[in-house]
C-alpha cells in the first residue's frame, strides 16, 4: 500500500509539472505576440528559460506513464514549432525585414514627415523631390555619395535603412529623452560613405 501511495504522489507531481509547463507555454506565446506587436519592450527570455528548463528535465527523464508521456511529447512538439517561429521572426526584426514593423515605420515616417531627419543634411533640394520622405532623401543622398566613392554594392535598401534609422532614433531618445530631435546626415570617412546620427540642438 505504501508503494502504491508513493506512486500516486509521483504521478500527481508529474501531472502538476505538465500543467505548469502547459500554462507557461500559453503565457510565453501571448508575451511573444505582445513583444512582436511592440507592446512589450523586451522578449520574454526569463519565462522562456523557465519553459526550456522544464522541457529539458522531462526530456532527460521522460514520464513512464503512457498518458503523461504522450502529453509531454505534444507539449514539446508545440514548443519546438513556436521556438522556430519566434527565432525566425526575431531574425527578421534584427535584419529590418519584419513586415509589420516595416509598415509601422513607414506610417510613422509619413506622420512625422521630416521630424527626425534634417532635409539639408539628407540631400540637396535639387536632388530630392519635395514629396519624398526623409528616409527616401537620406537613402538617395547615401547612394549618391557611394557612387562618388566607387562603392556600388551597398547591400542596403530603403526598408533596411528605415529600420536602421528607427533603431538609432529609439536608442538616442532613450539616452537623451523622448523629445530629442535626431538628425541624420551622410558623411564620407576613409573613402566610405555612411550615415551618422546626432541630436539636433535647439
Amino acid at each position: 500500500m505504501a508503494r502504491m501511495r508513493s506512486d500516486n504522489v509521483a504521478q500527481e507531481e508529474i501531472d502538476q509539472a505538465l500543467d505548469e509547463l502547459d500554462l507557461n507555454m500559453k503565457r510565453l506565446r501571448i508575451e511573444y505576440e505582445q513583444y512582436f506587436a511592440g507592446t512589450l519592450r523586451r522578449a520574454p527570455q526569463l519565462l522562456q528559460g523557465k519553459v526550456q528548463k522544464l522541457i529539458l528535465q522531462f526530456a532527460a527523464q521522460p514520464p513512464r506513464n503512457t498518458r503523461q508521456k504522450f502529453r509531454f511529447n505534444q507539449l514539446n512538439s508545440r514548443y519546438q514549432v513556436f521556438r522556430q517561429q519566434w527565432g525566425r521572426t526575431q531574425r527578421q526584426i534584427d535584419d529590418g525585414t519584419y513586415k509589420p514593423h516595416q509598415f509601422k515605420a513607414r506610417m510613422r515616417d509619413r506622420e512625422r514627415g521630416l521630424d527626425t531627419l534634417s532635409p539639408a543634411a539628407a540631400a540637396p533640394a535639387s536632388e530630392a523631390p519635395a514629396k519624398k520622405s526623409g528616409v527616401d532623401q537620406l537613402y538617395d543622398a547615401l547612394m549618391s555619395a557611394r557612387r562618388r566613392t566607387g562603392d556600388h554594392d551597398s547591400g542596403l535598401d530603403r526598408d533596411r535603412l528605415a529600420s536602421i534609422v528607427r533603431r538609432q532614433t529609439e536608442t538616442i531618445r532613450a539616452q537623451h529623452g523622448s523629445d530629442a530631435r535626431v538628425k541624420f546626415r551622410v558623411v564620407v570617412e576613409d573613402g566610405k560613405a555612411k550615415v551618422k546620427a546626432s541630436v539636433a540642438k535647439g
